[in-house]
């Protein structure tokens, strides 16, 4: 006959909750197995409204499919809505025949700006990708694009408001005021998103996912400013006057 102690099965122990700011997290912890998948509605609303859970959702199977298809769908609308800003504000002071030409090449620059952002999505993802895995990052190349990708869902913003613009024939001054307020909320939004987004997907903290965000567009900033300094330097270096130029 056994004792109460042998027949006693050892209880397993609890596990801790995960926290992304002290690191411990494990991919696919605490998450259902029937959660893991959310739907092309559900990632939309969530992405926009509830972005913690749903990026926790997605991390141990992003969704490149859904994103692909999300992003497609964002881009064509945004390229769309382009021709006709382009057709209803082109730059200012431009002669009437130049003003033609504008209007007629925002197809053009619309079609121009739906593949580009193709290549920014490929192109600026693999950097994100390659500074995460700097800072410790645990995520694949394929979580980081589907973060990038929904981290763009915010420009939907932008529609309704250039739509008003384009119907009620607003103003260049209204129109520049209006769009300009409306994109900063909407870079800022956008921003937030990618920093939940690598944060879940990578499995490190919130400061480490804002430096992989922030390091880039740093040093984008720097080439740039390094870039127009040695254009002046070289302009003002063949100007008649320059120190250093023989006397004639």
């Amino acid at each position: 006959m056994h004792n109460d102690e042998e027949r006693t099965e050892k209880l397993p122990e609890p596990v801790p909750a995960a926290d992304p700011d002290n690191g411990n997290v494990t991919p696919g912890e605490n998450v259902p197995s029937e959660t893991q998948n959310p739907g092309f509605l559900e990632i939309v609303y969530g992405t926009l409204f509830d972005p913690v859970n749903t990026f926790r959702r997605i991390a141990p199977h992003p969704p490149l499919g859904i994103a692909l298809l999300i992003v497609t769908l964002v881009n064509a609308a945004t390229a769309l809505m382009s021709v006709f800003s382009f057709r209803m504000f082109p730059p200012a002071d431009l002669p009437s025949e130049a003003a033609y030409v504008w209007a007629g090449a925002a197809p053009l620059i619309g079609f121009a700006n739906f593949v580009l952002w193709y290549v920014k999505w490929l192109g600026y993802g693999a950097v994100l990708h390659l500074v995460a895995g700097l800072f410790g990052g645990r995520g694949t190349a394929r979580g980081t694009l589907t973060v990038y990708g929904l981290a763009g869902l915010p420009s939907l913003l932008l529609l309704p408001f250039q739509g008003i613009l384009v119907v009620a024939r607003a103003g260049e001054f209204v129109a520049s005021l209006v769009m300009g307020t409306v994109g900063v909320i909407v870079l800022v939004w956008g921003i937030v998103l990618l920093v939940l987004g690598l944060r879940d997907i990578h499995y490190f903290s919130s400061g480490r996912a804002v430096a992989t965000v922030a390091v880039p567009a740093l040093a984008i900033v720097f080439l740039v400013f390094l870039f127009v300094a040695l254009l002046v330097l070289g302009i003002i270096s063949i100007l008649p006057g320059f120190p250093g130029d023989p006397e004639i």
